[in-house]
């Protein structure tokens, strides 16, 4: 959560007399973009007319941001925050004070959050949410501990910057590259409004950044379909959608909300949930700490893989190479 008090000092250090600005010297329109996948594909579509920033630095997490003074500095003069939205990332948001936020995850369609455990056979059919989308091939189903199941909602309730309620539009839309096709083009739009002299050019890199992602997809999908198993242990719910895209299934997550370590009435139930799925992996992530994945792991007797869902880190340093690398690591042990 962003530190009030720090961002108001900063504010008044920019205005106070004498200061000067540290605008973008270049005179381009500056657009602040919350994490990196997104960064990567608006900075790919403004070519050389805009300066677009990245806010959240590589290998930190999205949860819970709290920008240090420098950080904040850095987003001086922007015209335009590009965000995930559905309380991802509401730090970005009161980071730009009252300069316009688009955000990518209420354009593109979203499936609920979804907490029920799997059924007691690996392949039993589950109906998404009302409103939501139909789980079709890739199943998100996490598990929903029983002992801790009021503990989970009271927590969900409280965290303001990432509300993991059930039935709850799951923002983590930017993991099926299929979905950001179709956000290429809002993307685009945004920026031509802050240079409408540059919306032919922004066209053509926005065209260009469609048929990479279009190859992307048809590239997992082709190795997804070679795979022998289907069924996951994810850290927290960030894969849903690449899950439901490639034909996984999720069997449990190990914290429902991020950075907030499981109960022991909780990690028995995800242990159920691994047993009763036949998961294959549990897989933990960079940004967060891992030990409690170590441990169901390893009490579980299954493998222990990780995944990235923000990358921005060597390796990792496009969106297809982030979808790439995580789909490399799931190959390992779906195959």
């Amino acid at each position: 959560m962003v530190r009030t008090g720090l961002l108001l000092a900063v504010l008044a250090l920019a205005a106070a007399p004498g200061c000067s600005k540290s605008g973008p010297s270049s005179g381009k329109p500056r657009v602040v973009v919350s994490i990196f996948p997104l960064y990567d594909l608006t900075r790919r579509i403004a070519g050389d007319r805009f300066d677009v920033v990245l806010v959240l630095p590589p290998g930190k997490s999205e949860h819970g941001y709290d920008p240090t003074p420098k950080e904040i500095a850095r987003l001086e003069g922007a015209k335009l925050g590009i965000a995930v939205g559905h309380d991802m990332d509401g730090w970005v948001e009161k980071l730009m004070g009252g300069t316009k936020v688009f955000r990518v995850a209420e354009k593109v369609p979203t499936i609920p959050i979804d907490l029920e455990p799997i059924g007691e056979e690996e392949g039993e059919h589950h109906e998404a949410h009302e409103g939501g989308e139909h789980h079709e091939g890739g199943e998100h189903h996490e598990a929903k501990p029983e002992g801790a199941k009021a503990d989970a909602k009271a927590d969900a309730k409280a965290d303001h910057d990432h509300d993991h309620k059930l039935g709850a539009p799951d923002p983590h839309v930017w993991l099926d590259p299929d979905r950001m096709v179709g956000a290429v083009d809002e993307l685009a739009a945004q920026l031509a409004a802050l240079d409408p002299a540059a919306k032919d050019a922004l066209g053509k890199n926005a065209a260009a950044v469609k048929e990479s992602l279009r190859k992307l997809d048809g590239a997992i999908a082709g190795r997804a379909k070679a795979w022998s198993k289907h069924t996951i242990v994810t850290f927290h719910g960030s894969m849903a959608y690449y899950a439901k895209r490639y034909g996984l299934r999720i069997a449990a997550v190990v914290e429902p909300l991020a950075g907030k370590e499981p109960t022991p009435a909780y990690i028995r139930d995800v242990q159920g949930a691994i047993k009763r799925g036949r998961a294959a992996a549990l897989f933990v992530e960079p940004q967060l700490d891992r030990a409690p994945g170590e441990l169901i792991a390893k009490e579980s007797g299954i493998p222990l893989g990780e995944l990235d869902p923000v990358g921005g880190v060597a390796g990792r340093e496009t969106y297809e190479a982030l979808l790439l690398w995580n789909t490399d690591q799931l190959e390992k042990v779906l195959r």
